[in-house]
């Protein structure tokens, strides 16, 4: 997707979305802030791509401890 032209802003955590003019596609306003900061910025856009869940944060969780069982993956 980068390669055709689409920005990926990393390490940011949305907090507000704003449609600031109706438009095809829609104009943006989407407010966020760093994830390992306090910086806050806004960026107009016309789409919010949102990625969760990408990787499993179990390791932590002792899950073991309570029987559950994992695949490799994991």
């Amino acid at each position: 997707m980068e390669s055709h032209g689409v920005r990926f802003h990393r390490g940011w955590i949305p907090i507000s979305v704003t449609k600031i003019e109706d438009s095809t596609p829609p104009k943006l306003l989407v407010t966020a802030k760093e994830t390992n900061g306090d910086k806050t910025v806004e960026i107009e856009v016309n789409t919010v791509v949102l990625a969760v869940g990408r990787e499993a944060c179990t390791k932590d969780l002792n899950l073991d401890a309570i029987d559950v069982k994992l695949s490799s993956r994991y």
